[in-house]
């Protein structure tokens, strides 16, 4: 018996999620039909949002750190006048109001929320205070005072803006909070506003349209069972694809004997001169994929580091077919 195609998968997998569903939900059928424990996420959508989840497979979850950090893109329907506990319609109404504000008005204001802001993250969120989630203190009816972070917006285009709602789609780094934006529109405005509808459409280089509905990714597993990874397409990514933006380095024979048991070989490091030199200029680290020369493989993340020299991030133990 061959190894399941789930044991197969060590890279990202791209699922569009429905409404209605949590990000737990998610990961824990993926895990159910690709018939693996090793899933992880790149970011959460609540229950009311749907679109684009890029999940970590395999050993592709040691990368979590670095697909975290990549900005999202979402389309938000907001509704003016209406203030609820979780800044969506999910949650429960604080004050609502009748709106009838001029379109102009609306779309004006909502283009000018792009740029730093300092904003409240949102008391229903994962974004721990003394070592406990907020929205864990806030469903123990506790006070909570939502923490003020910096949040970086960008791309804003209004689609749609008439009385009481607007709909618009808007990038943001990590750590933005589209029910922080939204609320800080409807403050501008003098009326508040809440989340109606969301949807990511973007997560780095990666869309949406590439994605499977979580629906429908039973039947894509089970075809592709027998064929292998290849056969699923463009819901996913394995490793050796994932970050092309870094530098990709090839290594064989002795060099990656070393590098799998956690080495650096002097021929290696020669090879990486213009990326040390690059890191002590920038006093950034530059980060460097090491592949198989043999198999295609991911091996390791290195990174050039300010000081000097280089540090192994992470080593992939990944079992790859020898190329012919």
């Amino acid at each position: 018996m061959g190894i399941s195609i789930g044991e197969q998968l060590h890279g990202l997998l791209l699922v569009d999620k429905p409404k209605g569903v949590t990000s737990h939900d998610v990961v824990q059928q993926i895990r159910r039909i690709c018939g693996t424990k090793a899933v992880g996420h790149t970011g959460t959508l609540d229950p009311l949002a749907t679109g684009l989840m890029v999940l970590l497979m395999g050993e592709g979850t040691k990368i979590s750190q670095y697909i975290l950090s990549e900005d999202k893109g979402y389309e938000v329907k907001a509704r003016l006048g209406l203030i609820t506990d979780t800044l969506d319609t999910d949650g429960e109404v604080i004050r609502h109001q009748k709106v009838a504000l001029g379109n102009e008005l609306i779309k004006k204001t909502v283009e000018s929320f792009y740029g730093s802001r300092e904003l409240k993250v949102p008391v229903y969120s994962a974004v721990k205070k003394k070592g406990k989630k907020l929205y864990e203190l806030a469903r123990e009816s506790k006070p909570v005072e939502a923490p003020v972070r910096s949040m970086h917006f960008y791309a804003v285009k209004v689609l749609e803006a008439r009385g009481d709602r607007f709909r618009a789609r808007v990038c943001c780094q990590k750590g933005g909070y589209i029910r922080s934006w939204v609320q800080a529109i409807g403050d501008q405005l003098e009326c508040g506003a809440s989340v109606e509808e969301l949807r990511r459409f973007m997560s780095g280089q990666y869309h949406v349209d590439q994605a499977v509905e979580l629906g429908k990714l039973g039947q894509v597993v089970q075809e592709a069972e027998e064929a292998g990874p290849k056969a699923l397409g463009p819901i996913y990514i394995p490793l050796n694809q994932v970050l092309p933006q870094w530098k990709t380095v090839m290594v064989r024979d002795r060099d990656e004997r070393l590098m799998i048991n956690g080495q650096i070989s002097h021929d290696l490091s020669r090879r990486l001169i213009v990326e040390k030199k690059v890191a002590s200029q920038s006093q950034k680290a530059v980060p460097i994929k090491v592949l198989s020369s043999k198999t295609g493989q991911l091996l390791s993340i290195l990174e050039a580091m300010p000081e000097g020299g280089l540090k192994i991030r992470r080593i992939f133990l990944i079992r790859g077919r020898h190329r012919k």
